[in-house]
């Protein structure tokens, strides 16, 4: 009996000790997980320019013994871009006749008489001037320096006539709009003597000279 009434209070002040202990006891927060945002991926500029339009600096040209003539140049270009600076390009012009000619001796000329093919690099310099100055600027943007390899093809008396040329180019580029585009260039080149209608002939080459001014459907 002693032994109940000893150990029964004891257990009692026990139970109620732990009882209070475990309501008095600080709660830890549980911290939700932590909510983690997607990446979203930056669109990486597209470094392959593809363009079509017209070239207007080939409309009037020299056609040798059938003089001045009126040309629609229809022109098709690929650009790609090596660095943000450096492009790789290259362009196909061909000039379609507005009306149908007849050469000097009576022959009813094609309706593709010449045409020109180009090969070469562009190197747009000045680009970090440009956006200080909030200047037009970017990939295929701004002013350029270039080298081309330029070959004019005339289709004269049946056959195919070629004036291959190294030409040195400045030039500019711009965006009109989204789709768009605006490129002119002029330069002065060298290649071998040849018969078709490309530049001055001299004893040791002809001296060749380029001038372009595209508008262009370009994406």
């Amino acid at each position: 009996m002693h032994l109940s009434r000893t150990v029964l209070p004891g257990l009692v002040i026990l139970a109620g000790t732990t009882l209070s202990f475990g309501q008095n006891a600080p709660v830890t927060p549980t911290l939700p997980a932590a909510v983690t945002t997607p990446a979203i991926a930056k669109d990486a500029p597209d470094k392959l320019l593809l363009k079509v339009g017209l070239n207007a600096g080939r409309s009037l040209r020299w056609g040798g013994y059938e003089g001045w003539s009126g040309r629609v140049p229809i022109s098709l270009a690929a650009e790609y871009a090596v660095s943000p600076k450096f492009t790789l390009y290259s362009q196909l012009d061909t000039d379609v006749d507005v009306l149908r000619r007849q050469s000097f001796d009576g022959r009813v000329l094609p309706l593709v008489s010449s045409g020109a093919i180009g090969v070469g690099g562009r190197y747009y310099y000045n680009q970090e001037g440009r956006a200080r100055a909030n200047r037009a600027h970017g990939l295929f943007v701004g002013n350029y320096v270039g080298l081309e390899v330029h070959t004019e093809l005339e289709r004269y008396n049946g056959t195919l006539r070629t004036g291959p040329s190294l030409n040195a180019l400045w030039g500019m580029q711009r965006r009109l709009g989204r789709n768009f585009l605006f490129d002119f260039n002029a330069g002065v080149g060298f290649g071998p003597n040849s018969s078709a209608v490309t530049g001055y002939r001299t004893s040791v080459g002809t001296i060749a000279t380029q001038f372009n001014l595209g508008i262009f459907f370009g994406r």
